[in-house]
């Protein structure tokens, strides 16, 4: 009796078996091969971006300009970059005392040397530069007007308040500062007027000035 029992439940096992063979078959042919047959699709799960990545971030990285110490330079740049560094004066103490500070600055523009230099000189000393002690005897409230550049000289132009304020050792460091600056940036002969007016006497020290500017132009002082 056992062994008969075993035998119609090996015979049943084998009936689903190949009942689910004819199943699985009539489907294959219904669909498989039928030319409207399309795979199931599967919905693909959202990737979210990583929380630190920032976008416009991103974008400002990639519009990022390059800075000029990151371009190689060779060396008939740097000879160049030389060629175009102009030295002004200011003043700073040393041991108690004052002495004139030469500061070094690249011009990077189409103006001349003497021009930019000036125009560095009248501008005044950066705020790092004066956070090192560097101030200027050239009165904050002056402006100037025109630095005016012919093949055979200089002319600089300033507001009446270059010879406003201060006694006379002020007006002789103010002017010393601005002949050293332009006889350092070029050889030509440069000269000072004040509201388009060739100086003679500056301030009401009423301080002699030698035109053109240069090492004797204080020596009547």
């Amino acid at each position: 009796m056992g062994r008969r029992k075993k035998k119609n439940h090996n015979g049943l096992r084998n009936l689903g078996l190949v009942s689910l063979a004819v199943v699985v078959g009539v489907y294959a042919k219904l669909n498989i091969f039928n030319e409207d047959f399309q795979m199931p699709q599967v919905k693909m799960p959202t990737i979210q971006m990583p929380a630190f990545f920032n976008r416009a971030n991103n974008n400002s990285r990639i519009n990022e300009s390059i800075l000029p110490d990151e371009i190689p330079i060779t060396d008939i740049k740097s000879i160049n970059k030389e060629q175009n560094m102009v030295k002004i004066f200011y003043i700073s103490q040393k041991n108690g005392k004052e002495v004139y500070r030469i500061i070094r600055r690249e011009n990077t523009t189409d103006k001349t040397n003497v021009e930019y230099a000036v125009e560095n000189l009248f501008e005044g000393p950066t705020k790092y530069e004066k956070n090192k002690g560097v101030y200027s005897e050239i009165p904050a409230s002056t402006r100037l007007l025109s630095v005016v550049e012919s093949p055979t000289k200089v002319t600089i132009n300033v507001s009446q308040a270059f010879g406003n304020m201060g006694g006379a050792d002020s007006l002789y460091k103010r002017m010393y500062q601005l002949i050293k600056t332009v006889n350092t940036n070029t050889t030509k002969p440069v000269y000072l007027e004040i509201n388009g007016q060739m100086v003679e006497t500056l301030g009401g020290e009423g301080l002699m000035i030698k035109q053109p500017l240069d090492g004797s132009s204080l020596d009547g002082w």
